[in-house]
């Protein structure tokens, strides 16, 4: 097929261009071959310089708390008309028109599968248990500024009845100011870490209802245009078709995604032929959206809707397509969009450009009043209720996209497009620091009560976690030998936590309100159930409250302090992030987990204990251990953690079945005693006297010359017992220790638990390492 050439008129400019354009080029060493005429080098090429110069803006500006979003909006500008697009040479050369226009196409492409994705993470069932809060804020976040921006219109009417803007321009320019965009705030709310706090859970509630009234007036209003344009009879038959689709979609499609559903066996794989399939409908969806005149992109995000959020499917959709999709395209896709705007075109002196900062700062204002009013009526504090009203009147990647598509369609002018970019960009920046400065949400961890061991009474509250079930025994058997009692009562709050997959909102159940399980809180049935089958065995000693939490594992320690907090515990237990293999080599090593460990030593609002479990907390090859006898020792070398380790040995040592053997180190090199070693002596002084009787506890001093005999001490002991109790001596230094710190390899767990939990220790025994409360005022 032979080339042909047109003339392509823009901004009053003529361009000539080959099609079909041709791709690949013939190399830089090709005698009278350029490779920029060819589209593949060109796109590649464009690419390549949109990455690096949005990682040279993003680097400086996220220090200062700037979303990557602005940075993108700024390469955009850059490259665009406003300032290097001005140069004709680097226009034709490296961002001609026809690789434009292939790049948009690319990109959006990319923004659909985005958008189907979205609708993938949404959880419909929200709106069957969403409160009267989040019910209020959503309605009036989207019709209140709906209404004030139309009496806005009103009263500057004279102002916007301008030459070259359309009668639809400003209606959906007011639209495009109250909407309130979901996928919008799921991304900022992850950005910030706030997914499954408080105020996030709101946020995103409240944001499904607005997006939805606005998905809803949105549908409405394109009818309406329809039958404006063309005929009533083509609008009824547009409405018929919409409504047909959506029935289709819930009656036809969600069976067909539950069958997929039921068709692949727990912890297997969803098939690849399933996954193609579903992303041919989701093209295909689109096709069919535009033939009822809505915008290719509505019929992938309600075809998202039908997809059942969570594993196995919609964690697999998103696993496979999101990394693509929101890594690679869309960030192309906002520059793309950016490159289009020419801010030449906004004339600062024109009474238009007036009338459209004022509907702007009216629409903002009003979003963030109908906010603002409700929750403080509802005595929400009001840094909170400021920063959930701002989260609502954020802008993002889809408000973008709408701007685009309208100025396409010659909508609304290049004028106001690129006041209406400016304006996002200028949101997105102000909205993220401003919540960075007003919300810290772990502020709410740091208290005046001292919530630890050492001054908790005959009931012990504890916060144990639970990964997955492996973790499950460990706990248990740890809880068997912590002496529950009738008098010595336990309260143990299970948290079973779960990865985020496939969801856009973080899930937290309490399994004693809520009876009705989701998909993935399957997979807490057996965990739950082992719990509750200990509670039985321990009847009026043991009180099991089992949770679940789904959220991403960056922002688990949130859940875990929340909890914590709410339910008073005296200590929160946490698996190590190492798993043995029954020959004693490590099997896993969890670093995602390990991150979380030290993400929750420091933040919890009570103590915090690790459990190192070697084979399962089975019982060792210890030659003191009788048949009937579990054989526990705790090092102590003094220090707040340690006497933490102490109280809870202490509370152990009670039960008959218990032999405890507490060794304390003393070193010769210091001969003075400061204010924490008398606090030391006096406690060990104490707990010496009032177990004295105890034939099952005995106590022994080992004075310490140097640091090398404190690591033979530690392996010539942990094939005597069945588990060691230690101290973290968290910021407590000490002559014992002072060769030792160097060589930590895991600061967690402290000096001793670190020698304790080495790879290259053969053994049994069982490690807990405690560090007490820190997060007292």
């Amino acid at each position: 097929m032979s080339n042909s050439t047109e003339i392509i008129s823009t901004q009053k400019v003529l361009q000539c261009v080959t099609f079909p354009p041709r791709g690949f080029s013939l190399g830089f060493f090709k005698k009278g071959s350029t490779p920029w005429i060819y589209s593949v080098p060109t796109i590649e090429s464009q690419i390549l310089i949109i990455y690096l110069l949005t990682q040279l803006f993003h680097c400086p500006l996220k220090r200062i708390g700037f979303p990557k979003i602005a940075s993108e909006i700024f390469a955009g500008l850059i490259l665009g008309s406003t300032f290097l697009g001005r140069y004709k040479s680097y226009q034709e050369k490296v961002f001609p028109l026809p690789s434009q226009s292939i790049l948009g196409a690319l990109t959006t492409f990319g923004f659909l599968l985005f958008l189907f994705l979205s609708g993938v993470k949404m959880d419909t069932s929200m709106t069957r248990k969403i409160g009267k809060r989040a019910l209020v804020i959503g309605f009036l976040n989207h019709l209140a500024p709906l209404i004030t921006c139309m009496i806005t219109v009103f009263a500057l009417s004279s102002d916007f009845n301008q030459e070259g803007v359309t009668p639809l321009s400003i209606p959906v320019e007011v639209i495009s100011i109250a909407k309130t965009s979901f996928p919008v705030i799921s991304y900022l709310l992850k950005d910030l870490g706030l997914l499954n706090s408080e105020l996030g859970r709101l946020a995103l509630s409240s944001a499904l209802i607005s997006d939805l009234v606005g998905l809803t007036i949105h549908a409405f209003i394109f009818l309406i245009v329809i039958g404006a344009k063309n005929t009533i009879q083509r609008a009824i038959t547009d409405a018929i078709l919409l409504i047909a689709f959506i029935i289709v979609v819930i009656f036809v499609f969600r069976p067909l995604m539950m069958w997929i559903v039921k068709r692949t066996p727990e912890g297997r794989p969803v098939k690849d032929l399933y996954i193609l399939m579903i992303v041919l409908a989701v093209l295909l969806s689109g096709v069919f959206s535009a033939w009822f005149e809505q915008t290719v992109l509505f019929g992938p995000l309600i075809f998202g809707l039908a997809v059942p959020e969570g594993p196995p499917l919609g964690s697999t959709l998103v696993d496979k397509l999101d990394p693509f999709t929101s890594g690679f395209l869309l960030p192309i896709f906002v520059t793309v969009m950016s490159l289009r705007t020419n801010l030449s075109a906004i004339n600062p002196s024109a009474s238009y450009t007036f009338a459209n900062i004022i509907l702007l700062c009216v629409g903002s204002i009003t979003k963030i009043l109908a906010c603002l009013l409700p929750m403080l009526y509802c005595k929400m504090p009001l840094n909170d209720a400021a920063a959930i009203s701002l989260i609502m009147s954020t802008r993002g990647v889809v408000d973008l996209a709408s701007y685009s598509f309208l100025r396409d369609d010659k909508i609304i002018n290049q004028a106001s497009f690129a006041f209406m970019v400016i304006a996002t960009a200028v949101t997105s920046i102000f909205v993220q620091i401003m919540v960075k400065w007003l919300y810290d949400p772990s502020r709410k961890y740091v208290g005046y009560q001292r919530r630890n061991l050492m001054n908790s009474n005959k009931k012990l509250p504890i916060l144990v976690c639970i990964h997955n079930p492996d973790n499950t025994a460990a706990i248990l058997r740890l809880l068997e030998k912590s002496n529950p009692t009738r008098d010595f009562p336990i309260v143990s709050n299970v948290l079973h936590l779960i990865e985020l997959r496939g969801r856009a909102s973080s899930v937290f159940i309490s399994h004693q309100v809520q009876t009705k399980a989701i998909t993935d809180v399957a997979y807490s049935e057996n965990v739950i159930l082992a719990f509750q089958g200990f509670e039985r065995n321990n009847y009026g000693a043991v009180t099991i409250q089992a949770f679940t939490a789904i959220s991403p594992r960056n922002l688990m320690h949130e859940d875990i302090c929340t909890l914590s907090l709410d339910v008073l515990a005296s200590i929160i237990i946490l698996p190590f992030h190492r798993k043995w293999a029954v020959d004693g080599s490590v099997e896993i090593e969890d670093q995602g987990l390990r991150t979380l460990n030290s993400s929750v030593l420091e933040r919890a609002p009570c103590s915090v204990a690790i459990l190192v479990d070697r084979g399962q907390l089975k019982r060792s090859t210890s030659v003191r251990a009788s048949e009937n006898v579990y054989c526990i020792a705790i090092l102590f070398l003094g220090g707040n953690d340690d006497q933490e380790a102490l109280a809870f040995a202490k509370r152990m040592a009670i039960s008959g079945t218990i032999s405890l053997t507490v060794i304390r180190l003393i070193s010769n090199q210091d001969v003075s005693c400061d204010v924490d070693e008398v606090i030391d002596l006096d406690i060990v002084g104490d707990w010496k006297q009032s177990r004295s009787s105890w034939e099952n506890v005995k106590y022994i001093e080992h004075y310490v010359h140097e640091t090398t005999e404190i690591a033979l001490l530690v392996r010539s002991l942990v094939d005597d017992y069945d588990l060691i109790i230690t101290g973290r001596r968290n910021n407590t230094h000490s002559p014992l220790t002072a060769g030792l710190e160097e060589w930590t390899e895991i600061p967690e767990l402290g000096v001793i638990g670190d020698m304790l939990a080495s790879k290259d220790l053969k053994t049994r025994a069982s490690v807990l390492v405690i560090q007490q409360q820190q997060t007292t005022l």
